[in-house]
């Protein structure tokens, strides 16, 4: 489900609804800027029926939270309840997936003193959300993760955050709190980073190992390790104890389709595509094809499944490029010189100094994929 770019407030109380008309007055004038670069400036104001029907100005009745929230959680950028946080936590519960997905949830109390980042404080971007929120009300943010509190006057290195901020994706968050635990006690992690994906962290947090690009994980050296073992990558690789997985969005596959396709038939090829190849689903940093294709169900529908933009180029622009497997199939229907549309829409996507790693597939006659590598990855993570 696509998210709204709005804070969704659940007033529990008469005596809250103030506030919380003061928080969608400051946020509307003072938005705040979400991890994913979405603005957040609308504020929907949720309350019971019984507030609703004796209270002015414009809100969302309920008559139960729990079905509220449901209905609500997977739909707004960020949520926050104002009252006890012991109800938010019974309600929030049943609903909670992963910290990679669950939006942030904030509890502000009714008197406006305290603003509590409960819900995915790091990767969702509460924390930050807390401080906003704080100052647009004049509370004191609650931030209780190790990672946020200073001690010595010496921030310790959020690992998650820097791998985000990076525009890399987690692969085994089982892995992470451990090797977080790690940092924050001093230790370096042990890297194996052949893309050169991950920046320098200050203070160092990294022991990089001798690696060559198309050589494996260092797997055998997990078993001994007593920290996790972080490897970066857009290769495939296999899951070991110990092994903290990242995928390097470098990845773009251009694809050229039949009309009127069933909408699973390009996530499928896709599939078994990457798992022939040896190559991570989750680098898959954006999907190409010819801008005719722009609204094709099957590729809007990867596109999602994917958390990957479609990009889209003009046939003339396509044939510009070359390729090593052009199509006379291709060049007469759009009226242009012989070429392939999959290739040459993945390597234009991929940019400058791009390659392809896998060259024109055909899926059962009715889909064509090819597979470019970006030379650097880009710093958004979707």
């Amino acid at each position: 489900m696509k998210r709204t770019t709005s804070l969704a407030c659940y007033v529990l109380s008469r005596s809250a609804l103030p506030l919380a008309q003061r928080l969608a007055q400051g946020l509307a004038s003072s938005p705040w800027r979400a991890p994913s670069g979405r603005c957040v400036k609308q504020c929907r104001i949720n309350a019971p029926t019984r507030i609703c029907r004796t209270c002015e100005g414009h809100m969302h009745a309920f008559q139960h939270l729990q079905d509220c929230l449901t209905q609500e959680y997977h739909r707004h950028a960020a949520h926050i309840f104002l009252g006890a946080a012991g109800i938010a936590v019974r309600v929030l519960a049943p609903l909670l997936r992963h910290k990679g997905e669950d939006p942030p949830v904030l509890v502000l109390d009714p008197a406006g003193r305290f603003v509590i980042s409960l819900i995915c404080g790091h990767w969702g971007g509460g924390n930050a959300l807390a401080r906003h929120i704080a100052r647009l009300v004049g509370a004191m943010p609650v931030i209780t993760t190790a990672s946020d509190s200073s001690t010595n006057n010496v921030t310790p290195l959020t690992l998650d955050l820097l791998l985000r901020d990076a525009g890399l994706r987690i692969l085994d968050w089982g892995c992470l709190p451990k090797a977080q635990a790690a940092l924050l006690e001093g230790r370096t992690l042990p890297l194996w980073d052949p893309c050169h994906a991950l920046p320098e962290a200050t203070p160092p947090a990294f022991k990089r190992l001798t690696c060559d690009e198309d050589g494996p994980p260092p797997t055998d050296m997990t078993r001994t390790s007593p920290i996790p073992i972080s490897a970066a990558h857009w290769r495939r690789m296999p899951k070991a104890k110990n092994l903290l997985r990242i995928a390097v969005p470098r990845l773009y596959v251009g694809l050229g389709c039949r009309k009127n396709l069933p909408q699973d038939v390009a996530v499928t090829a896709l599939e078994e595509l990457f798992a022939a190849n040896n190559l991570e689903p989750r680098a898959v940093a954006g999907l190409a094809s010819v801008e005719e294709k722009w609204k094709e169900p099957l590729l809007l529908f990867a596109a999602a499944r994917l958390h990957a933009p479609l990009f889209v180029f003009a046939a003339a622009t396509l044939a510009q490029c070359d390729t090593p497997h052009p199509s006379q199939a291709a060049g007469h229907r759009f009226g242009q010189k012989d070429f392939s549309v999959c290739e040459a829409a993945a390597l234009l996507a991929a940019g400058q100094g791009s390659r392809l790693v896998v060259s024109k597939q055909t899926y059962k006659r009715c889909l064509t994929l090819a597979v470019a590598l970006a030379a650097q990855h880009p710093q958004f993570s979707i």
